[in-house]
């Protein structure tokens, strides 16, 4: 699933891009999936919208979300954005990596959903 967005990250937003995505969450379920995310501009959450966003990624984790991939253009403090995305998704135990060009950003991703996938296929031997 790949996202873009341009703040503010308030739960307002939260609740609006939560909903437009919903139905392409709904076919992606059950099954291993990953997200790119390229964020513009500043990336950071209110307190209320990365809670809710914790309790997304938890949700979504136990139905098949596999890792995060995150790209940030524009941020005035990229160091500080960061590390404050970063502190949301292992507050969530979601795997995340950021980084600047979305050909590497896909291959990590596909690259951890293919370990996922064997991970699974060994456990269902066991």
């Amino acid at each position: 699933m790949e996202i873009e967005g341009t703040g503010p990250w308030n739960l307002e937003q939260m609740e609006e891009s939560g909903g437009a995505a919903a139905p392409i969450l709904d076919q992606l379920l059950d099954s291993p999936w990953g997200v790119l995310a390229t964020f513009h501009g500043e990336t950071f959450y209110t307190e209320d919208a990365a809670n809710q966003l914790i309790e997304w990624l938890k949700v979504e984790k136990q139905r098949g979300r596999v890792a995060t991939a995150l790209i940030l253009t524009h941020a005035s403090v990229p160091e500080l954005a960061k590390w404050h995305l970063s502190q949301i998704y292992i507050q969530a135990g979601e795997t995340v990596q950021i980084f600047t060009d979305k050909g590497e950003a896909l291959s990590w991703l596909k690259q951890k959903i293919a370990e996922y996938e064997q991970q699974a296929a060994f456990e269902d031997h066991l």
